[in-house]
């Protein structure tokens, strides 16, 4: 590639040689193209002296090009509508969209929008293929590095080239079963609540979860926050639940443990399996006191700079924030 004479080139120089070959005739060609003609004339010239020929030839009845300008109106004229096609507007195929988004999401926010979000995909966007996992060790480097496209998370301090926005504000609950020697009680205060073995289930332990201060607060005030069991699992979490540990996990998780535990103690064989009914309960007063969020932890959706123009992108993170805000355990944002 010769840089040097492609950077003599001129759009408007082509164009203007395009429509002369068209009208056969500059004071034409100055009218279609809304210039005057001794500007088009001007044009003209330079043409000839970038490419070294007349290109056309003055006859009774107007221009006649030459055998160098029928050569380039040939070249020129696919540049010029493949520069057409790039000016037009990017149009999103919804329905034949080949593609493969990767989302970083907890299992509890998750149940926020996975149902209908599958149903809009089956008949929708056939096409699209989705990888579902849990955050990992590193909050945003896979989505730096473009190994990830969405994440979900109750975070709200993100690196500059990080685009977010805030979904809703999500609380927490306690979830008992009959095991637990707590469960004839309306509400808990935290020290009862510590005297038992318990669980957490997506609490978001980072330093940079919305939960951390809070955490750190209580501790400051003696408080031992060290849960005998930690998981990411639904059905760990659950067997704990079962054997009589408090769950602390957010409320649309710890009504889909009623959903669930009541949808097993109906049939007879999971009635042999020992499952006990279960309860919600709010979150200890104290821990209330000390929450800079006052219980209700905003959620945040995110993705990387280089997806924020990106039509097929913004389609699917509009769609799952259409869906999270839309359910039941969600808080809209204040106004």
């Amino acid at each position: 590639m010769q840089l040097d004479d492609i950077l003599k080139l001129d759009i408007k120089l082509l164009v203007a040689f395009v429509t002369i070959m068209e009208e056969g005739s500059v004071s034409r060609a100055a009218e279609k193209l809304g210039v005057t003609q001794p500007a088009l004339s001007k044009s003209l010239q330079r043409l000839r002296d970038l490419f070294d020929d007349s290109l056309f030839t003055r006859q009774a009845y107007g221009l006649t090009p030459t055998a160098r300008a029928s050569e380039l109106h040939e070249l020129i004229q696919p540049i010029l509508s493949s520069l057409s096609k790039l000016m037009t507007p990017n149009i999103l195929d919804i329905k034949n969209l080949n593609r493969k988004f990767k989302l970083r999401v907890d299992e509890s926010d998750l149940e926020h929008f996975i149902e209908p979000l599958l149903a809009v995909l089956h008949y929708e966007a056939p096409k699209l293929q989705l990888s579902l996992t849990s955050w990992g060790e590193t909050q945003f480097d896979q989505l730096t590095s473009g190994n990830v496209d969405l994440g979900i998370k109750c975070i709200n301090d993100t690196p500059s080239n990080i685009r977010n926005k805030l979904v809703g504000y999500m609380e927490a609950c306690i979830v008992l079963s009959e095991a637990h020697p707590l469960f004839h009680k309306t509400s808990v205060t935290l020290e009862e609540l510590l005297e038992h073995r318990f669980v957490t289930h997506h609490l978001g332990n980072s330093q940079s979860s919305t939960f951390a201060k809070t955490q750190q607060k209580l501790k400051q005030q003696g408080y031992r926050l060290d849960p005998s069991l930690e998981t990411d699992s639904l059905m760990v979490a659950m067997q704990a639940v079962k054997r009589g540990m408090a769950l602390v996990a957010s409320r649309s998780i710890g009504e889909l443990f009623i959903k669930i535990m009541a949808s097993k103690a109906t049939t007879e064989q999971c009635s042999k399996m020992n499952f006990h009914p279960v309860k919600l309960l709010p979150v200890p007063k104290e821990v209330m006191e000390v929450d800079e969020y006052n219980g209700l932890h905003p959620i945040y959706i995110f993705w990387h700079e280089r997806f924020n123009n990106d039509l097929a992108h913004r389609w699917l993170r509009e769609k799952i924030i259409h869906f999270m805000r839309q359910s039941p355990w969600m808080h809209p944002p204040k106004q």
